[in-house]
């Protein structure tokens, strides 16, 4: 039985963090709903994005909005509407082009929070970081209250089956396609694998035609209903979800909202698109190479490490990347050393998925005492 608790923390690091940062509210304030909770948790996600768009030059000794350029489609689904993708890449990009690889990026928040706007730092990060060109594909997928499971999943499949219909047009190498993303995102990207390795669904026009080299998980939610295998873990107490109930950032009512949001069903046979770590290990064998990151102190820390455990046991090459302390999300604070590796592992993950390497790994990122604030 597997034992991850390990991982807990504590880390200097944070405890540097915290003692000089006052961390957000979550959760509903008073009178507050869904709804208006979404409305401003979006806002604000948005106004750092645009913050980070023009002030990340320090570093990157340009603007991302120097280095960057998009577009925006509107995409059909199944049932009659549309979502919004947009495309990045870089802005040397012209006709002569040859064709580029493809990160399709799925956004995490609970399945409530989430827009295009909100990821254009993100998704632009990705592009200026890279050492060689490549394009980026977000997909904004309708999210709760407005609309529950299995709308997010439907919407990340449509949009991916649009993707394989258009990628030549849009300058995408299909045989050079990697799928990822963040959190609920990451849940998203992984049923998207998961489904592409199906045959044809019965009536679809055309299948995706792609070649997906890799699949990029960073903190991923992969089991987002109520039927979780503690079976699995040594023991209760030692799980992540005990571990983490009053975690930062996803503390347990955090997750009862988002899961309640949801309404999935707890099904027997498990719904393998919802929960794609549940698989089974003949369909999983059949999965690309997979980059894992985990941060120790997240009630999904268990989750994420028992898929990335069954990937191996069947001999699919993957790397994990765990950092022992951190909470949920943590890459939303600038000032940790270990944001910046994040951003770094996203570039070695992506590169990685698309290189010859078929080697696992499993690696603890070590903490740092220091802190940088700003």
């Amino acid at each position: 039985m597997a034992d991850y608790s390990q991982y807990q923390g504590p880390n200097p690091e944070w405890e540097a963090l915290t003692r000089t940062t006052v961390l957000p509210p979550v959760g509903l304030g008073p009178g507050e709903t869904p709804e208006s909770y979404q409305a401003s948790r979006n806002a604000l996600r948005e106004a750092i994005s645009r913050k980070e768009l023009e002030t990340e030059g320090e570093f990157l000794h340009a603007s991302l909005l120097n280095q960057v350029c998009w577009e925006t489609h509107q995409i059909p689904t199944r049932d009659n509407s549309t979502i919004p993708v947009r495309i990045y890449k870089p802005k040397d990009t012209s006709a002569s082009t040859p064709p580029l690889p493809v990160y399709f990026f799925l956004h995490g928040g609970g399945y409530l929070f989430g827009s295009l706007d909100t990821e254009d730092a993100n998704c632009s990060r990705v592009i200026a970081s890279s050492p060689s060109p490549l394009m980026v594909v977000h997909a904004n997928y309708r999210h709760t209250p407005q609309f529950k499971y299995p709308t997010p999943h439907n919407d990340a499949w449509d949009a991916f089956l649009w993707l394989g219909r258009n990628i030549a047009s849009l300058g995408g190498d299909r045989q050079q396609v990697i799928v990822g993303g963040i959190s609920a995102g990451a849940g998203l990207a992984a049923s998207v694998v998961l489904r592409a390795q199906q045959p044809a669904e019965s009536g679809s026009a055309v299948h995706h035609d792609m070649h997906i080299v890799g699949q990029l998980l960073m903190i991923p939610w992969l089991i987002p209903t109520r039927n979780y295998p503690l079976d699995l873990i040594v023991s209760k107490d030692r799980s992540s979800y005990v571990q983490n109930i009053q975690a930062p950032i996803l503390p347990e009512t955090q997750m009862k909202m988002f899961i309640d949001l949801l309404d999935a069903p707890v099904s027997e046979p498990v719904d393998v698109y919802l929960c794609p770590s549940l698989a089974p290990d003949q369909t999983l064998g059949c999965t690309p190479k997979t980059v894992v990151v985990v941060a120790g102190m997240d009630p999904l820390r268990d989750e994420a490490l028992l898929y990335a455990d069954r990937l191996e046991t069947n001999r699919v090459p993957t790397k994990v990347h765990v950092f022992p302390g951190l909470p949920h999300g943590f890459r939303r604070f600038n000032g940790l050393d270990a944001s910046a590796r994040w951003d770094e592992l996203v570039t070695e993950g992506l590169h990685w998925c698309m290189s010859d390497s078929r080697t696992s790994t499993r690696t603890t990122e070590s903490p740092r005492a220091g802190v940088k604030m700003g």
